[in-house]
């Protein structure tokens, strides 16, 4: 052919740009001379630490508030949670941040849910005063006076039959009035005015003379009863021989049920002497009454006899 190139030249002679390399100069891999050895050590891993978020309280005027938090483990990560729902009001996303070393193998998700306490104020709707007055309206005066005020109620007829036991001298029979009630009985017995003794009433023979009974003695001259004697009431008997101011062993008050009258007191050792004349008008009068306030310490008062002076 009609070339003309040298073959010899430099140019057409064989100089591969990329030449076999000799594995003597190259860098040997670390693990280049490690070999799997049976019964060698193992390197056990080291578990990544577990992380806790930490979030911030919810604004006050939250009511409920669910909050989901995805939290990346890393040597430096971020926690963010956002809110689901909030009542009345949300605030901004709030930001966490921890701390930890080594990557995670998963994502951590945590949920916390706030509920918000409620406080309750009762106010009372109504007061209530309560006022009260107290007026007296009575007032009682006890007064004595040895003056008998004639009862204006007309003469019960027919007068009681004379009990068996009720002679005119004393012998130890004895007629039992059971308190609360009344005995009237006929007489006649004239006042004249004189001091002396008009009536004597004898009583059962009893502890140092007698046991004298609660006793009311009343007369009559057919329209008016006068008051005579009155045991109980505490205000002396001035016209009798049972006027406490001259009874021996005074005691309070004077005139108790049942009080212990010693013979030498008593009118022949068991009777009650009256003088009618201090308390009644002149003239005659045909009925006696007795009577036995209710409340008496044995339940009744006792008559042995009853006598008539001239």
């Amino acid at each position: 052919m009609g070339s003309r190139l040298d073959p010899n030249d430099q140019f057409l002679t064989p100089n591969g740009f990329v030449q076999p390399v000799d594995p003597s100069i190259l860098t040997q891999p670390a693990w280049i001379n490690v070999f799997l050895t049976p019964g060698a050590s193992f390197v056990t891993a080291t578990r990544f630490p577990t992380l806790t978020a930490t979030l911030p309280a919810p604004s006050a005027m939250v009511s409920s508030v669910t909050n989901t938090v995805i939290a990346v483990k890393s040597p430096t990560s971020t926690v963010v949670y956002f809110p689901a729902t909030r009542t009345p009001t949300s605030s901004p996303p709030r930001i966490a941040t921890s701390t930890s070393t080594g990557m995670p193998t998963s994502p951590v998700i945590a949920t916390a849910t706030q509920i918000s306490a409620a406080t309750l104020t009762a106010t009372p709707s109504q007061t209530s005063t309560a006022t009260g007055t107290f007026t007296p309206t009575a007032t009682h005066t006890a007064t004595s006076t040895l003056t008998a005020t004639p009862t204006n109620t007309p003469n019960p007829n027919p007068t009681d039959p004379t009990p068996g036991e009720i002679g005119t001298t004393p012998d130890n029979l004895i007629y039992n009035l059971p308190a609360g009630g009344t005995l009237t009985l006929g007489i006649n017995l004239v006042a004249n005015g004189d001091a002396n003794f008009d009536l004597v009433y004898y009583e059962r023979a009893a502890g140092s003379g007698v046991f004298l009974d609660w006793v009311i003695v009343e007369i009559s001259d057919g329209n008016n009863w006068y008051t005579v004697f009155n045991w109980g009431n505490n205000i002396a008997d001035f016209n009798t021989n049972m006027n406490f101011n001259i009874l021996p062993n005074p005691q309070a008050p004077e005139e108790p049920d049942q009080r212990d009258i010693p013979s030498g007191a008593l009118y022949n050792a068991t009777g009650i002497a009256i003088d009618v004349d201090a308390i009644v008008p002149s003239g005659t009068y045909s009925y006696i009454r007795f009577s036995a306030p209710a409340g008496d310490v044995d339940g009744q008062m006792e008559i042995d006899a009853m006598e008539i002076l001239p």
